[in-house]
């Protein structure tokens, strides 16, 4: 064996043995809480009343939520018309020797109204067969110490990059063992190990917990070889190379309206992901205030999964950066703002945008789909948007919204010609009672590339207990 073999072995072993030793942590997380949940019952009397009294003050909560999506899609294409009814139930009790309990059951329905052509269903509404399921999403212990809290189990994961992004009915949801701490004033830390995800963001499936490696979604299209094949190809499964892991994630929250952040996602033998953005917002007299914000991200290919790119002559180290202006006018309830966003990279890139859930880029995108013999359609890609929100209590239409945009996505000609997008939005929201919120959202896409060009629309009915 080389030496070069050699310290690519030991680098391998070191990857893999960091991966299983993430998982043993995620299961010590788990035992140390109920280890100390016996401690708790062993050295107080009346423990067996207080237990009772913490499962007295269980409380339910949830949500019920009714969508109908529709896509006039350009191109020949299927048009798709898609209802669906669901939401959760929950159930968390109160606390004991600071600790409790929260398990939430999710689902979704058709209605008995699905088309039998499942091109005519929306991709995003069931599973990714197109149907219906459902699934118990949260199951964790809680532990408080002051400003502390542990959460070991299936929950709801907020950050940039991996994210519980609910734009239909069952959300991302994520095995995991998460800590935070609020000691230092407007800060918040998170350390987290992630080690399962499911959800609409998934590679594998909606409908189960799989390894974070697993459901890792990049634009890298491969034949049955491992090659790349953009145009017979299925999306690259990167378990298949590197084995099931999971994510590291490191992250600080500073400030309120004026605030900064910064995070770490280290994904064992996949992806490193550092993230950082700030706002800064200023009044400028009595009725105009403006805010400006601006955000950036690193993403770089890592262990067996930069390894595997480099044999095929590929990367994955690419990089975005925005910038966001906003005017504020308070009397007549305007706002106007205008954003940009900027991907690096090149021909050979391949990227993981939306990855894990996470969307924070100011000015959205479609996912964009690999052509010809092209690696990802995103890099050197330029965005910007201008939108127009009007808070319609200034007009006395109380807690009501009516968001107007229009964005342009220039596609770089050399990775894919002709695919430039044009967007128009319309979004109104109200909130017809504390519970009850509506939202109505309308898109029109217009492209050369018959992939973007399509008028879509979102109606949802949502209510919260």
């Amino acid at each position: 064996m080389t030496p070069g073999m050699h310290a690519k072995s030991c680098r391998f072993n070191v990857t893999r043995q960091l991966g299983e030793s993430a998982v043993r942590l995620f299961s010590l997380f788990c035992l140390f809480g109920l280890f100390l949940l016996g401690m708790g019952l062993a050295r107080n009397a009346h423990a067996g009343n207080d237990l009772a009294d913490a499962f007295a003050d269980s409380k339910t909560f949830g949500f019920a939520k009714l969508m109908v999506v529709a896509d006039d899609k350009k191109g020949g294409r299927p048009n798709q018309a898609t209802p669906g009814f669901g939401g959760k139930l929950g159930i968390e009790t109160g606390s004991w020797h600071d600790f409790s309990f929260k398990a939430a059951w999710y689902t979704t329905s058709d209605l008995g109204m699905r088309r039998d052509d499942p091109r005519q269903t929306d991709a995003y509404m069931f599973d990714l067969n197109k149907k219906p399921y459902s699934l118990l999403g949260e199951l964790q212990l809680n532990y408080v110490a002051g400003n502390t809290r542990l959460v070991a189990g299936r929950q709801e994961f907020f950050s940039p990059i991996i994210n519980t992004y609910d734009y239909r009915i069952i959300p991302n949801l994520f095995e995991a063992a998460t800590l935070t701490n609020r000691d230092i004033p407007d800060t918040t830390v998170t350390l987290a190990y992630v080690s399962k995800m499911s959800g609409l963001d998934g590679l594998v499936t909606y409908s189960e917990f799989r390894s974070m490696s697993q459901q890792t979604y990049t634009s890298l299209m491969v034949a049955s070889d491992a090659t790349p094949d953009a145009i017979n190809g299925d999306t690259l499964d990167p378990s298949s190379v590197v084995g099931e892991h999971g994510v590291w994630v490191t992250g600080i929250v500073h400030g309120k309206e004026n605030n900064v952040q910064l995070w770490n996602f280290y994904g064992v033998d996949t992806l490193n992901i550092g993230y950082l953005d700030g706002r800064l917002k200023k009044a400028l007299n009595r009725d105009v205030a403006a805010r400006f914000e601006g955000q950036a991200y690193r993403v770089v290919e890592v262990g067996r999964f930069k390894d595997y790119l480099a044999q095929q002559g590929l990367n994955a180290s690419y990089s975005l950066i925005g910038l966001k202006g906003t005017l504020a006018h308070q009397p007549s309830g305007i706002s106007a703002s205008f954003a940009a966003n900027r991907f690096t990279g090149n021909q050979r890139t391949v990227t993981a945008f939306g990855n894990w859930g996470g969307y924070p880029e100011f000015v959205s995108m479609p996912y964009m789909y690999a052509e010809q013999d092209g690696i990802s359609a995103i890099a050197k890609s330029r965005l910007a948007r201008i939108t127009l929100l009007f808070d319609l209590a200034a007009y006395g239409l109380k807690d009501q919204s009516l968001l107007l945009g229009h964005a342009v996505i220039d596609i770089d000609d050399r990775i894919l010609p002709d695919s430039d997008i044009k967007t128009h939005t319309l979004l109104y929201r109200v909130k017809i009672s504390p519970q009850l919120s509506a939202r109505i959202a309308l898109e029109a896409r217009s492209s050369h590339n018959a992939r973007y060009d399509n008028e879509f629309v979102a109606l949802a009915l949502r209510y919260d207990f």
